[in-house]
């Protein structure tokens, strides 16, 4: 008999101290996962976002990084390698991988209406913004390092992710309140007002 209270005894001290290693420190890190924001974070490796000391966009190293960051706030499914945009497949300066947009990958997945979201590893920015600026308006969003396009459920789940607007349409009228940072193109804005 005094066996059997010993063992109650020790399990129940067991799961007491399973139970109290479980929850959140108080000041613990915020989660970025459905309840995070992501600004001012970048993805590391497995898609986990760091603390990061750019300009507050979120970085991404990887596709699957960037992958993540949009499955975090909105749907991108079956996402696959597109090198070109399929829908320009004949233009030597179409978006691609490559010097001329500094592209380093490019994939494409789906959202929930089935409307393609176009991910894209940068490893050239001015390049990328000056060739975007010259194709006209494409609806980029843009982290340190990687731009989203989608449609507008896309963009409408994203806008409070850290991401910025490429804007490089003079005649596009930004609120007041909103960012505004200058581009790296001359006549190229950086905005937090996604439309």
């Amino acid at each position: 008999m005094r066996l059997r209270n010993v063992i109650a005894v020790g399990a129940a001290v067991l799961v007491l101290t399973v139970v109290s290693g479980c929850g959140s420190d108080e000041g613990g890190e915020k989660s970025s996962a459905a309840g995070g924001d992501g600004y001012g974070q970048s993805a590391g490796s497995g898609g986990r976002l760091m603390d990061t000391e750019t300009n507050g966009r979120p970085s991404a190293g990887t596709m699957a990084d960037i992958e993540t960051f949009v499955s975090q706030r909105t749907t991108c499914t079956d996402l696959h390698p597109e090198d070109k945009d399929s829908d320009h497949e004949d233009d030597p300066d179409a978006e691609s991988v490559g010097e001329l947009w500094g592209i380093k990958e490019r994939a494409v997945c789906w959202d929930i209406k089935r409307n393609g979201v176009t991910l894209i590893s940068i490893n050239d920015m001015k390049n990328f913004q000056t060739q975007a600026e010259k194709h006209g308006p494409a609806g980029y969003l843009l982290g340190e390092d990687f731009a989203i396009t989608g449609g507008p459920t896309t963009r409408a789940n994203l806008k409070d992710s850290g991401l910025l607007a490429l804007v490089c349409a003079p005649e596009t009228e930004i609120p007041s309140g909103y960012t505004k940072e200058k581009g790296l193109v001359d006549g190229c804005t950086l905005t937090d007002f996604i439309s």
